[in-house]
Order: structure tokens, then C-alpha cells, then sequence
């Protein structure tokens, strides 16, 4: 046998090794995935039905309960328990009588224990034991309860609800749950915990585990959750109850559960038909295989003919004479070519990098290298690169041409991508710079009138937020032809630098004023909303201007324009007046300021020049300091005038914030354990940039322990305004956080738009509402309704609410009055270190020689 066969035999059975492998793996994964992600959608199917089912049985037993109380007299002496019946012939037990907690049952009256609130009880219907609720109840049995206008009937929950599951013969077990997890009732009776969540969490389950079953309850929709609960696996779902009754205000769930290997055995269908079509694949292959092997063995011979041939062929062949007619092609460039007979000169050609078409007959006498570009005449309007190499021969040139599409065309796509927008295609901040080169080194340009100009759009995030990826991508697009079309009439080039940031290049305009009367036709342009997807937005800009004046400055470069025309930008960005800067050299001295500042602060890391005052929170109805917010201050004389605001937000923006943050952590942490004995906790502000930081959790916790705190002694104050993009990550983390013993406050509430919307899945003790509204509360009627408003929010939902820089007695008042009892501000203390923090804690709480009545005439109104 020839070698070749030999080669061609054990590829053979190698291939069929490799597919036996595939097939194996191949329904092995499809067993455990796709057969048993069809049998979760079934088993939700079926709870669905029977939720549905129950649904209407129970609200139809309602009824006829409801219809029978109000046509009797005296329901409780005249109602039969014993002939009203049920689903499949079950009579009720009993009836009875509510007035407010008490509950009269025959001649015995019973009281609800205080665990049993009034919505446990005063629901249309309800699944309780009575040995729960009444301790004098001796009968543990889990009891069906209507309720209506005070009357209760019940009866055995499990005669009534085991009915539903009759017919289904895989279902092991099934329980009646609330979203709050609370634990209704249990088919097989074999766990006594309050909380559904409670059975994972004693069998080891992880927190991650419990968070995503909450998370499912809380959705209001069905679901399917894995688990080995047991000894073998369970497939658990949750399907929601929905009875249309008016007093049903607390939802139900049946949470049903399976074995998984019955739901998987019942697939034994499909995983035969599986079986079966993977035979016809393997048969399939193995004649494919045999008929290539006859196939290849027919052919080889001609092969190994053809290859030589082929070795000494070159691909493309051109003939021309010394004045660059063309004589002949060879036959493989023809057929490349196509229509050839256009082509009566070797100049006729398109040659990369040569403009002057008598360079190209220069080039081919010195025997130089050439590329040339073709556009093919082919649905995808391909482009090809041949390198020709002149050769010569007798009568003329040869021209020997290479197929080098692959490299020269990928290094042009290349460095397309390098200098364009992918998503406008407009040229980029290379570009950009390589135009300024070029501009600046012409002495001539250099001198004429140009300005640089950068657009800004105001929000784009949000944008970005509400429209998506692709649709920002379209609205980039849309807004970069609009900007093109203020530009029509001015010389002047368009680049997309990043996402929100475009530019602007006028040259040898006549004027700087035209750089004025261009942005105010831009303004007008984009007077109106931007449609975009049914969604009209409105896109606002701010413009930062650098005027390239030649002579005016010593040092001027590519770098240098740009970098001024950013500041200009920053500066108008910063402005809530001025919508356009123009640069000058104030605002290089101003940048010059920011950087020392900047490398101040740096230094300030490593000498810990940062120390925390106290400011304190006074409780209005015990006259007593219920807590302190730590707040950083930089110690050194030479920004002793600046706001710390302004050092922190340099610190966010350069990743300063990040020691700074764990400085002010140690320092916070040290003194609430000093505070400790007084029970005042402390308070601290955490950045959105730390908050967002991988590992900022165990940073904490870890601080936390090494001071050996106790739990509630500090409360962690995030801002609302950065939850937007980042809320899935963020509500994560202060979960971990509050279950490790933190409070956490939501700090300046009402400030941004969003609020409401994540309030109930926010782990939140408390919200302080923002200065802003408290300034305005003695002259505002909007600002006292939003703090009345706020104040009962936070009530209705079990939150702490604080009042921020609360300054004067009428303030205090009006705020008091709306309900929120917990201020902070100058009318009790400015910020003030730890000793004197301390002195206040006792004459408030311990000697009680401080009063705020009092001490209000003697306190200078300012701010926090």
C-alpha cells in the first residue's frame, strides 16, 4: 500500500475517534442543558395552570362564601359550616367573628398573637394555623380562611389545595409562600421555619443563592430554580397566585418541587430520537469519508501533475514597450482583469502612492516595485493589490505581478481604522493631530486665521442610557451629518474624537467672528429635539475655542492647540452660564494652579495631611445628638480657603480619591470606637469612585474588624446620582455591606430624577433630604411641599429621614412640623473635631445642660 493510503487510513480512524467524541459530548451536553432547559419551561407551564386553576377555584368559593354571609341575619348562628361545601365535597370547619385583633369562634373568644399583623389576618384569603396565631389553640392543622366584612369561614388547606396537584403525579412536594418568603404552608409538613428561605439557608446554601430566590419573588413572575436540597436533585418553581380580590395585598407563590431525573426520565423520547439522528450523522460520515478516499485516490496522480505546473507559473504577467504601450497579458491576468481591452497603457493603471502619472514609467525604467490598485467589477466591489516587479526583456518590460492583497490592503485598512471614527466615519484624534502637523508646518497656513474648535455634548450619558448602544451609534451618526451640514459654506474639516466629543478645524477664515456666527447657527439647528427612534431628545453643546493666532505664542505645536482648546472646553463645561469658552492665557495660569494643587494633594497622601471633624445630628423630640457625619478637611494653610469639595473632586477624577477614601475610613472607623460607649454612631460619605472599585467591599469590612466595632455603629452615605449606570453592581455591594452590620444612608435625596424608582430595592436605612430644599423652606411653598412629601415617604416605607444644613429656628420648625425629626446643620454645631464632639454628647445626652431652644439665639446662622 503507498504511503499516501497509509496517511489517508489513519486519518480516518482518527476522524472517526474525534466524531464518536463529539457525539458523546455532543449528547451529553444537549441531555443535561437543552432536554432539561424544555423541562423547566414545561414544569413552569404546568405550575401556571395550576396557579390559574386555583386562582379561580378559590376566588369562586369566595363568592358563594361572601353571597351566603350577606343573605343571612346572624351569620354566626345561622351559617352551616358543615353543608357548605367546597371544592370535591369539602365542608368547611367553622366560622367566626373578627373585631379588630379578637376572634370569636363559637362561645370562645381568641386574640391574634402581636407576630400576626392586621394584613396577615384581614385578607380575602389567608393560609394559617390557628395554633399560630391563638396560643390557646391546641389544633395544629394548616386551615383555608375567608374573610369578608369581618366573618371568617375555614377549613383543612390541605383537603383543598392537595385537589390541585392530584393529577400530577411528579410533583414530590409543594408550598404556599408570600414574596416576603414567609412560609404558608408545607405539603408533607417536614419544615417548621417562618421563612421559605430559611430551609436553604440552614442546608448551606450561599447568600448569592437566597438573594436570586428573593429576587425571583419580588419580580412577581415564574420562575425555576435548581437545587439538592435532598439527597437527589430538585428542580423548584415559583409561580405566582393572582386572586382578584380587593384585600388580597399580599402575593402568594406556590413553589412546586420535582426530582430532576423523574422530569429527565420522562424525556426518554427525545433523547431516543437523539440517539437515532446522531446514527445518521455517523452513517452519513463514514460514506462521505469512503467517497472522498476513492475520489482523492483517482485524482492524486493529476495533483501531483498540476502542481508542478502550476510551481512555475507565475500568476500576472504584463509585456509593455520602453514607451509604456501595453503589448500582451499572460491568461491568469486577463481573467483577473476582465474587461482588459480599457487598458492601452501601463499609466493607465491606478499605482498606490504616485500621483504623477509619468512617475510610473520612471519608476518601471529604474526597475522599481509598484502597487497597483484594481476595483473589481464584483458584488462586494473587492480591491486588490499586485506588486509588480519590472523586469527586462527583449522588445520591452516584463511586469511580474503578486497577489499582496493580503498585506498591503490589511495595512490600509489598518490605518484607515487608526485615523477614522468606526462609528461615524468621520477622521479621529489622530487625524486630528497629524492635519495640525501639517497645518502648522506650512509657514503660509500657519499665519492665515485658524481656529480650533471642540463641541461637547451636554448629558450624553444619560442619552446613551435611555437609547442603548446601537441606537447611540445611529444618533452619533444622525448628529455628525447635522454638524456636517452647519459646516456647508466654511472651510472647514469635521473629526469625532470620542463618543460626546467632536471638533471643528476653520481655516484661513476672514474673521474669528465667524467662529461666533457658526455656533450660533449650530444652536439654531439644534433648536428642536432630535428624533431618534421615537425618542425626540434635545442635544445641547458646549464649545471650548482656541484661536491658532500664529505670532502670539512662543511655543505652539499640534499638542499644544489641542491641549489649550480642551482647557478652554473644561472651562466651559464647568460654567453653568456660559455655554463657549475662548482660550487665553488666564486660563493657563488657572490650570497651572490645579496642577500644583494637584501634586500638593499627592504629597498630602504621604504625610497624611487629612484629618475628620464631626458634625453632629440632633434628634428634635429628645433633644438628644442621635449620630455624627465625619467629614474630611485638608490641613494645609495654603488651600485652608479652599472648599473641600474641590480637592475631592480632584481626587475622583485623578484616583487620589481611592487612599484618601481608606484615610478617611481609618480615621472615621478609630473615632466611632471611641465613640462607642456613648452608642452614637457615625456616619461617612463614600465616593461613587471607591464605591465602584473591585475590592472595595472587603477593604471596608476588613477596617471595620481591625477596630473591633459593633454592628450599627457606622452608617455609610451614598449619593443617588451615580446609581444610574452602575445600580445592579452598586445594590450588590451594599447588600454585602448592610448584612455585615453597616447602615447605609442615601445622602442629598431628591437631587436627581430617579430616586422613587429605587427606593424599594435600595438596602437603605435612612434618607437625608438635601440642603437645597431646607435652604428654601422658610420662603418656598414648593420646597416646604417636597420636604412634607419626602418626610411622609420615608414614614410610609420604614426609613429614617434627615434633615441636612438645617441653620435657623424657623427652619427647625417647618421641618419639624412636616415630621422629620433628625437634623443636622449650623443651628446645632458646625463641623468640630472628635474632643469637642464629645463635650457636646454629654451636654446633651448625659448632663442635659444643652438645649437647642436655647442654645438657637446664641448660634451664628452659615453653612455646612
Amino acid at each position: 500500500m503507498k504511503k499516501f493510503t497509509w496517511k489517508l487510513a489513519i486519518t480516518i480512524v482518527v476522524a472517526y475517534l474525534l466524531l464518536m467524541s463529539v457525539v458523546m459530548f455532543a449528547y451529553i451536553q444537549i441531555t443535561n442543558g437543552f432536554i432539561l432547559n424544555q423541562a423547566e419551561q414545561e414544569l413552569s407551564t404546568i405550575g401556571e395552570e395550576i396557579s390559574h386553576s386555583f386562582s379561580l377555584q378559590v376566588t369562586y368559593d369566595y363568592i358563594r362564601f361572601s353571597n351566603e354571609i350577606d343573605e343571612l341575619s346572624d351569620p354566626l348562628t345561622e351559617f352551616e359550616p358543615a353543608n357548605f361545601y367546597l371544592r370535591e365535597n369539602q365542608n368547611m370547619l367553622g366560622i367566626g367573628q373578627i373585631v379588630d385583633r379578637e376572634v370569636t369562634i363559637g362561645s370562645n373568644t381568641y386574640t391574634y398573637d402581636v407576630s400576626f399583623s392586621i394584613d396577615d389576618f384581614s385578607q380575602n384569603v389567608a393560609i394559617y394555623r390557628f395554633s399560630d396565631a391563638f396560643s390557646s389553640w391546641n389544633d395544629d392543622t394548616s386551615l383555608m380562611v375567608f374573610n369578608y366584612n369581618g366573618y371568617i369561614g375555614y377549613s383543612d388547606a390541605s383537603d383543598y389545595l392537595t385537589t390541585f396537584f392530584d393529577g400530577h403525579a411528579l410533583v414530590e412536594q409543594f408550598y404556599m409562600i408570600g414574596a416576603d418568603s414567609r412560609l404558608y404552608y408545607d405539603s408533607l409538613n417536614t419544615f417548621t421555619y417562618s421563612k421559605f428561605t430559611t430551609i436553604f439557608r440552614e442546608a448551606g446554601y450561599s447568600e448569592n443563592y437566597i438573594y436570586d430566590i428573593t429576587s425571583l419573588l419580588n419580580s412577581s413572575k415564574s420562575g425555576v430554580i435548581r437545587s439538592d436540597l435532598f439527597e437527589d436533585s430538585q428542580l423548584i418553581t415559583f409561580t405566582p397566585i393572582t386572586i382578584s380580590l380587593d384585600q388580597m395585598t399580599k402575593p402568594l407563590y406556590f413553589a412546586t418541587m420535582y426530582s430532576r431525573d423523574d422530569v429527565i426520565a420522562t424525556s426518554s423520547t427525545l433523547t431516543n430520537v437523539l440517539w437515532a439522528l446522531f446514527a445518521v450523522v455517523f452513517i452519513i460520515f463514514s460514506v462521505t469519508i469512503v467517497v472522498i478516499y476513492r475520489v482523492l485516490d483517482e485524482r492524486i496522480e493529476d495533483i501531483q501533475n498540476a502542481r508542478l505546473a502550476l510551481y512555475y507559473t507565475k500568476p500576472y504577467i504584463i509585456k509593455i514597450n520602453k514607451k509604456g504601450k501595453i503589448k500582451s497579458y499572460n491568461r491568469a491576468f486577463k481573467n483577473f482583469l476582465g474587461e482588459f481591452d480599457i487598458y492601452d497603457d501601463i499609466r493607465d493603471f491606478t499605482v498606490k502612492n504616485v500621483v504623477n502619472r509619468e512617475s510610473i514609467l520612471e519608476m518601471v525604467k529604474r526597475q522599481l516595485p509598484m502597487t497597483f490598485l484594481f476595483e473589481l467589477d464584483n458584488l462586494d466591489n473587492e480591491e486588490k493589490y499586485i506588486l509588480f516587479i519590472p523586469t527586462r526583456t527583449a522588445g520591452g518590460t516584463l511586469l511580474i505581478g503578486t497577489d499582496v492583497t493580503n498585506t498591503e490592503g490589511r495595512f490600509d485598512q489598518y490605518r484607515k481604522l487608526a485615523l477614522t471614527n468606526q462609528v461615524t466615519a468621520l477622521p479621529n484624534y489622530n487625524q486630528l493631530l497629524q492635519d495640525l502637523e501639517q497645518l502648522l508646518e506650512d509657514n503660509e497656513r500657519a499665519h492665515l486665521n485658524n481656529s480650533l474648535i471642540s463641541l461637547d455634548i451636554i448629558n450624553f450619558e444619560k442619552t446613551r442610557l435611555i437609547l442603548g448602544q446601537q441606537s447611540t451609534n445611529r444618533f452619533l451618526s444622525l448628529i455628525s451629518e447635522m454638524i456636517s451640514q452647519s459646516l456647508e459654506g466654511y472651510p472647514a474639516s469635521l473629526y469625532h474624537i470620542k463618543n460626546d466629543h467632536f471638533v471643528v478645524l476653520l481655516q484661513n477664515i476672514e474673521t474669528y467672528k465667524w467662529v461666533d456666527r457658526w455656533i450660533e447657527k449650530l444652536i439654531n439647528i439644534f433648536d428642536k429635539p432630535v428624533a431618534i427612534e421615537r425618542n425626540f431628545l434635545n442635544v445641547e453643546f458646549k464649545f471650548g475655542i482656541f484661536n491658532i493666532e500664529y505670532d502670539r505664542y512662543e511655543i505652539l505645536n499640534n499638542l499644544v492647540c489641542y491641549d489649550n482648546m480642551m482647557l478652554a472646553l473644561k472651562h466651559a463645561k464647568e460654567s453653568t452660564r456660559h455655554h463657549k469658552f475662548v482660550y487665553n492665557v488666564s486660563l493657563s495660569i488657572i490650570a497651572s494652579r490645579e496642577h500644583k494643587m494637584e501634586l500638593d494633594l499627592a504629597n498630602a497622601i504621604k504625610k497624611s495631611e487629612f484629618k475628620m471633624v464631626l458634625q453632629p445630628l440632633l434628634n428634635n423630640d429628645s433633644n438628644k445628638i442621635v449620630g455624627f457625619e465625619s467629614l474630611i478637611r485638608w490641613s494645609n494653610p495654603g488651600y485652608a480657603n479652599e472648599s473641600p469639595l474641590k480637592f475631592i473632586k480632584m481626587a475622583e477624577q485623578n484616583g487620589m480619591i481611592i487612599d484618601i477614601g481608606r484615610i478617611a475610613l481609618h480615621e472615621t472607623f478609630m473615632i466611632a470606637k471611641e465613640l462607642e460607649p456613648y452608642h452614637i454612631p457615625v456616619s461617612i460619605n463614600v465616593s461613587p469612585v471607591q464605591m465602584l472599585q473591585a475590592g472595595f467591599v472587603n477593604d471596608v469590612i476588613t477596617i471595620f474588624e481591625q477596630y473591633d466595632l459593633k454592628k450599627g455603629s457606622i452608617a455609610l452615605e451614598i449619593t443617588e446620582t451615580f446609581l444610574i449606570d452602575s445600580f445592579e453592581l452598586v445594590i450588590n455591594k451594599l447588600n454585602l455591606l448592610k448584612n455585615h452590620g453597616f447602615d447605609i444612608h442615601l445622602d442629598d435625596f431628591g437631587t436627581g430624577y430617579s430616586s422613587l424608582q429605587y427606593l424599594r430595592d435600595l438596602p437603605i436605612n435612612a434618607i437625608k433630604i438635601d440642603k437645597a430644599f431646607i435652604d428654601e423652606v422658610e420662603h418656598d411653598a414648593h420646597a416646604r411641599a417636597i420636604v412634607n412629601m419626602l418626610s411622609d415617604l420615608a414614614k410610609n416605607i420604614n426609613l429614617e429621614v434627615i434633615a441636612e444644613g438645617v441653620e435657623t429656628a424657623r427652619q427647625n420648625f417647618i421641618i419639624k412640623k412636616a415630621g422629620c425629626h433628625i437634623i443636622q446643620g449650623y443651628l446645632i454645631s458646625k463641623p468640630v473635631d472628635k474632643q469637642v464632639a464629645i463635650e457636646l454628647v454629654r451636654a446633651y445626652n448625659i448632663d442635659h445642660t444643652a438645649d437647642i431652644n436655647e442654645l438657637m439665639p446664641k448660634m451664628k446662622e452659615g453653612r455646612k
